[in-house]
């Protein structure tokens, strides 16, 4: 800020179990750093893009930046590499400065890596001064966001030595802290009176006290989200006690509604399908052949189009990425994370919820 166009380009790991706020903590820095930008008069955009709404390739990536920073150059025809030095071009002829934001770029990774890609998004985010040595960068920072370092495991030594070592690590919440989120949340989401304080520590209590993955807030504000769809569903004009434990008999901590809702339409009927298979057949696997075939009696009781064969065993890879269901090629497809009964309990409730949402429309 202080030495704008004299500053070399900052790596930044973001690491943390799921719900500890990675995301929400990112995007208020950006949101705070590209203000005091504008303040000092510093032309200088915040790109964040979440690798899990459909940013599966470096091509995909770099097309998605691009349309963000600079929507009216056509991304027709050209390459990853081509795209990577228009968005560089593009900074430097406008004299804007760029600060980055992957989220989940674990995914990210581990999908290239199974695609066999040419290159790596680590190895060519983290070398862009190397297309003008000796030159000060127009991208000041790049910030990867991940569950974990296990992503590293995937990556090359010449990747790993430029990704650095500047890593922060967030922890779980406490029960305090997510009532204090909570309260804010109720707040904006609810009719004043729907939700008592009492509500609100019971289900803190409950995310911080779970045996797996505790503090999780995703988690917390998952509840709270089935108590309202449960409390509309009944005509009633608060939440209860009771609301509260059915919509913890409907929840898990294998998947979050916050993963659910990121897939698309087909995406949620592919998961529908494998649960619906393994919960006819009582096998540990099912193969993608009877996946496949309970996803079109889906699509028929919805009136939509199916997809083919080949799409939807790219959709099964895809789920397994996401640690929504386990994909081995010998065996078929099984569910993780979660039983069976629960994950249908739990699609139930997304699609409730998108049905309320439709009709809101």
């Amino acid at each position: 800020m202080k030495k704008p166009g004299q500053t070399y380009q900052r790596v930044v790991q973001v690491l943390g179990p799921v719900g500890s706020g990675k995301s929400c903590t990112v995007y208020r820095f950006g949101a705070d750093f590209e203000k005091e930008a504008t303040a000092r008069r510093i032309p200088l955009k915040v790109v964040q893009v979440s690798c899990k709404l459909g940013v599966d390739s470096r091509f995909a990536l770099y097309q998605t930046i691009l349309m963000k920073l600079a929507p009216d150059i056509v991304t027709r025809g050209l390459s990853e590499n081509e795209m990577l030095r228009q968005i560089v071009n593009h900074l430097r002829n406008e004299g804007e400065y760029l600060l980055l934001t992957l989220d989940d770029v674990d995914y990210l990774i581990r999908t290239s890596k199974e695609k066999k890609e040419e290159g790596g998004v680590v190895f060519d985010l983290t070398r862009l001064n190397e297309m003008f040595l000796g030159e000060f960068q127009q991208v000041v920072g790049v910030i990867f966001i991940a569950r974990d370092a296990s992503f590293k495991k995937l990556l090359d030594p010449s990747e790993l030595s430029t990704l650095g070592n500047v890593v922060i690590r967030l922890p779980e919440y406490n029960a305090e802290q997510l009532r204090d989120i909570l309260k804010e949340r109720v707040g904006g989401a609810f009719r004043p009176g729907a939700v008592e304080d009492e509500i609100v520590e019971f289900v803190a209590e409950l995310a911080a006290g779970k045996s797996y993955n505790p503090g999780d807030c995703r988690f917390a504000l998952d509840i709270l989200l089935t108590c309202g769809l449960i409390a509309d569903s009944e005509s009633s004009n608060h939440v209860s006690i009771e609301h509260v434990r059915k919509a913890t008999s409907e929840s898990f901590d294998g998947i979050s509604t916050e993963d659910l809702m990121a897939l698309d339409e087909h995406g949620i009927l592919v998961l529908i399908a494998s649960v619906q298979a393994l919960n006819f057949h009582k096998t540990p696997y099912v193969s993608i052949q009877d996946v496949w075939e309970y996803y079109r009696i889906a699509c028929e009781n919805r009136e939509i189009k199916p997809f083919s064969y080949s799409q939807i065993r790219e959709y099964v890879k895809d789920l397994d990425f996401r640690g929504m269901v386990n994909y081995n090629p010998s065996k078929g497809v099984s569910i993780v994370g979660a039983s069976v009964e629960d994950l249908s309990r739990v699609l139930q409730t997304i699609e409730r919820s998108r049905e309320l949402e439709e009709e809101e429309q």
